[in-house]
């Protein structure tokens, strides 16, 4: 596996940091599949229980979000977690929400991206392929956690991200944002549908390369999602990129393209 990303190794656990958010003081980490204590396809740091006919137990995956946690001295029940549905719903979470989809029960909405100003808060997305993007504010102290797969892409969730950070006096030009793994140009392939969504959005074309299947493109999540942030004030400079697919590399990540329904999924975090 090649990246610019930092990648650290605490016991079996192995995740990634962004040098950009890191050496601004972020308090962040992108997990591989590397750790944990899940079995069998869920195998490692697996952070959600799987909705196909196999699935892992809630004990192992409250246990794979413990171990997370404590990476970052911080304990299960400050964990809120995100209820993905593939929205562009980007809301601000606080105090009240500590242990949202741990210790507490889940959101009852579909809820894609997290903001917060609320210190040791920890704020999780999860991604098998999806495109996770964190951001953080060093002047004004906000955070963010988002999840974007196509859907959430195309509706502008890192841009809504973006104006609820914004909504707590952020400026756009200190944004610092980091898109993590995720499945790459060179294994997405997407069908007209997708194509003719991304290019009503906007001046995303360059995103797409033919694929060799008629009807079929190759799409650039990563790319894509940094020309939108960019379009929401993000400065060019203040977006890193991890660069690694997950499909390609298995031994370090789960995949849905890759494994299907029935496999493991990892998880981003950040806190304040």
């Amino acid at each position: 596996m090649t990246t610019h990303f930092r990648l650290h190794k605490k016991g079996d656990a192995l995740y990634l940091t962004s040098p950009l958010l890191e050496d601004a003081g972020a308090k962040h980490f992108f997990a591989t599949r590397k750790g944990g204590v899940s079995k069998g396809v869920f195998g490692g740091w697996n952070f959600a229980a799987g909705v196909g006919k196999v699935t892992d137990t809630e004990e192992n995956v409250l246990e794979n979000y413990r171990l997370a946690a404590e990476l970052l001295g911080l304990s299960l029940s400050d964990i809120c977690r995100s209820y993905q549905a593939h929205t562009s719903l980007c809301i601000t979470v606080d105090d009240s929400h500590r242990g949202v989809g741990t210790t507490k029960p889940k959101f009852d909405f579909g809820v894609d991206g997290l903001v917060t100003k609320t210190p040791a808060l920890l704020l999780s997305v999860r991604t098998a392929d999806c495109v996770p993007i964190l951001l953080f504010d060093p002047e004004n102290k906000v955070c963010a956690a988002v999840h974007a797969g196509w859907r959430g892409t195309v509706g502008g969730i890192g841009e809504n991200a973006v104006k609820e950070m914004i909504s707590h006096g952020s400026d756009p030009a200190n944004i610092l944002t980091a898109i993590g793994p995720c499945i790459g140009s060179c294994c997405y392939q997407v069908g007209e549908e997708v194509y003719r969504a991304f290019l009503e959005k906007g001046d995303l074309d360059f995103c797409f390369t033919p694929d060799q299947t008629p009807g079929k493109y190759l799409l650039d999540l990563t790319a894509a999602n940094r020309r939108l942030l960019e379009g929401a004030g993000v400065l060019p400079s203040h977006v890193d990129e991890a660069r690694v697919c997950t499909r390609c590399h298995g031994e370090y990540f789960f995949s849905h393209r890759r494994m299907g329904a029935e496999r493991g999924t990892m998880s981003a975090f950040i806190t304040l």
